[in-house]
């Protein structure tokens, strides 16, 4: 009887709608969270192709999320790559893990989602192989939706820290997604990476999504306008 009840219990925690941490865009983080005591594995695989002096980067972040309460997010990410100019030259590593909080300012509505959300982010991780490097991450996220129609911005910012020496960029980035069916969107982004002592670049492309129960996935393909060629990415999350 116990494991009867407990069957039960499983399939309706299963049927029960998930609210997922998911995005619409590529390169720019969402303003949706986990639910409380919802969990979510994530992962993501882009590249950037193009760069100054020719590199070709393809990087894998994946990491559980964890809802907390219904504003705050916690999640745990191990981030892996793999650089060079070429095939011969390209090297795999494990790069950075770390921990990151993802706070929503307003709560979600039992009926409807506010029509304008703003989100803060900030994350410490920790170079596996420069060990005496941390990187302090923070973005400041706000979304507006309208009907099927949703505006993203996303305001970002890194700072690699190591005895003597600090690299500082910013990620400014924007953009619109339609819903053109019950689970499908299409819309487009821009994207950049400015330094004030290294590399700088920035993409603009086109932006695919699809949610369906607890699974999404979403890509985009960046096109380089300044200093790329390519920075395509995948994003994809089930939750449970």
């Amino acid at each position: 009887m116990q494991n009867r009840w407990f069957v039960i219990a499983v399939l309706l925690a299963w049927s029960a709608p998930a609210h997922a941490g998911r995005s619409f865009f590529g390169w720019l983080y969402s303003t949706e969270v986990m639910s409380e005591r919802r969990v979510e594995l994530q992962t993501w695989v882009f590249e950037e192709d193009g760069k100054v002096g020719n590199t070709k980067q393809t990087s894998l972040w994946s990491a559980p999320l964890v809802g907390i309460t219904d504003q705050l997010e916690l999640a745990l990410p191990i981030e892996m790559s793999s650089t060079g100019a070429d095939m011969e030259a390209q090297t795999f590593a494990l790069q950075r893990v770390g921990i990151e909080a993802r706070y929503r300012l307003v709560p979600a509505e039992v009926n409807e989602e506010p029509v304008f959300v703003p989100l803060i982010r900030v994350a410490a991780k920790r170079d596996v192989i420069v060990r005496n490097d941390v990187r302090l991450e923070a973005d400041l996220v706000g979304s507006y939706e309208s009907g099927a129609v949703q505006v993203l911005a996303d305001a970002g910012f890194t700072a690699d820290l190591t005895p003597g020496n600090q690299h500082v960029e910013v990620h400014p980035g924007a953009g619109i997604s339609v819903r053109v069916a019950e689970q499908l969107r299409l819309g487009a982004e821009a994207y950049a990476e400015f330094s004030f002592d290294g590399e700088s670049w920035a993409v603009v492309g086109p932006d695919l999504s699809w949610t369906h129960h607890r699974f999404w996935v979403t890509g985009t393909f960046g096109i380089g306008v300044y200093q790329a060629q390519v920075a395509p990415r995948v994003m994809w999350g089930l939750a449970f």
